[in-house]
């Protein structure tokens, strides 16, 4: 059986030469002459190598060095189950912490964390540096490596040491997996008659028509202004940020790609009547928002459609390309970037808001104490016991926080329940950001 299964690898991988081979014809000589050391190389490694190496395992490594050697933190080689793992990713739903990462400056770095996610949850910021994965380091770890690692079975444990900008010292973070999903659109209103729309993602191919059907709902509710939330938005399908920013814009650019080849180049353009046209609009963004919430973010800017308020984008402006090889697995390749109507590319630069607030953020002490506080099971319990806790009396759970080692003020931790309570939608009082725009609206 293994004899039959290395002979069908080996005539798959003479298959693929004699493809390159033809390749080479058209291409001309040099093609042929620069792939000739690495066939020499593979017939040496199956020849004097002091173990037997499978077929499968050469060919994945050339590809794997091929693609390292572009030094593009966004192109990288997924084995046949990465590969499979990927594309339930992409149906919305699967096994993991719930982060969205990339390697920058040679460092594997979170680019947001999912909101509601076990990462978020725990405190995982946007550009914090993942040093190890269970007590493993993850220096010279690549992207594929990295989402094993961290993706598993709902209710495992994984633990990650992360080094934080500003921070002196590592932090360290037990993350329990838990399914994620990936909810498209979030609605609610707020006084004055403020709509309020936050796009966690762009990866459904539906996130268009969710906006859609969740503007035809405002309207109903006769809202005079909205806020759309691209905050923690890591980004997804160019398509769909194409979509939603035409909801908002009747003429000009919206994005445009350009690829090594002309031929390649494209530019999207406003030209529907979409329902979210006239009413006055405040997008949300921050350090979390990249990818595909950048260009829906640079069009309404660039347009003067509406404000941008927050704080700088992460600054991914490049396309990526899925291609399958064979059934071994696929790579993704960067193929083009990306510029806003301006012609300007954000890659490594990201967009600044037109008003900038900044994210509450706690002292080194407080820090401290959201860990404590993440870690202990007291306030889960409590939250349970207590699914109105507003109206009940903290003194009793402070006093068990005291026994644990927690001293915490009242205010402190009313701020911390409401971010924790599922039951209840984003407090504006923990969120100066949302509390500036709904009072530039308002007036």
């Amino acid at each position: 059986m293994k004899r039959n299964k290395r002979f069908l690898v080996i005539i798959v991988i003479l298959s693929s030469i004699i493809g390159l081979f033809l390749f080479a014809r058209v291409q001309g000589g040099d093609f042929l002459s620069e792939l000739g050391p690495l066939i020499a190389a593979y017939r040496s490694i199956q020849n004097e190598y002091i173990e037997k190496v499978e077929p499968s395992q050469l060919m994945q490594g050339a590809i794997k060095g091929m693609i390292e050697s572009l030094e593009d933190p966004y192109s990288h080689w997924m084995n046949a189950e990465v590969y499979e793992e990927m594309k339930q990713e992409k149906e919305g739903e699967f096994g993991g912490v719930g982060i969205q990462i990339t390697i920058e400056d040679n460092f594997l770095t979170i680019i947001s964390p999912l909101e509601g996610s076990p990462a978020s949850k725990v405190g995982l910021e946007p550009r914090d540096r993942i040093i190890k994965i269970n007590e493993e380091s993850a220096e010279k770890i690549t992207l594929t490596e990295a989402m094993r690692k961290l993706r598993g079975e709902p209710g495992t444990e994984v633990k990650m040491t992360i080094q934080r900008r500003q921070e002196k010292n590592p932090l360290e973070f037990t993350i329990t997996r838990a399914i994620i999903k990936f909810p498209n659109i979030k609605e609610k209103t707020f006084k004055e008659n403020i709509g309020y729309i936050k796009i966690v993602g762009f990866t459904n191919e539906n996130t268009a028509e969710d906006l859609r059907e969740a503007l035809i709902r405002l309207k109903t509710m006769q809202v005079e202004a909205l806020i759309l939330d691209l905050r923690y938005n890591p980004g997804g399908l160019l398509t769909q940020a194409v979509e939603v920013a035409d909801e908002f814009l009747s003429s000009g650019v919206i994005v445009s790609i350009k690829g090594r080849d002309s031929s390649q180049n494209q530019v999207y353009s406003a030209h529907q009547q979409g329902e979210g046209q006239n009413i006055p609009l405040i997008i949300l963004i921050n350090q979390g928002s990249a990818s595909a919430s950048e260009i829906v973010a640079g069009a309404i800017k660039e347009n003067k459609r509406g404000i941008l308020l927050g704080e700088k984008t992460f600054g991914k402006g490049t396309v990526q390309a899925i291609i399958p090889i064979n059934k071994e697995g696929a790579i993704t390749l960067t193929t083009a970037k990306y510029y806003t109507p301006s012609e300007i590319s954000i890659e490594g630069e990201g967009i600044e808001p037109d008003i900038k607030v900044e994210a509450f953020k706690p002292t080194e002490e407080e820090k401290e104490i959201l860990v404590k506080l993440k870690e202990s099971k007291l306030i889960e319990e409590f939250l349970i016991q207590y699914p109105y806790w507003e109206q009940a009396n903290l003194t009793s759970l402070r006093s068990e926080l005291e026994e644990e080692g927690i001293t915490v003020e009242k205010e402190f931790l009313q701020r911390f329940l409401r971010q924790e309570d599922e039951n209840k939608d984003n407090d504006i009082l923990n969120d100066p950001q949302l509390l500036e725009a709904i009072e530039i609206l308002g007036n």
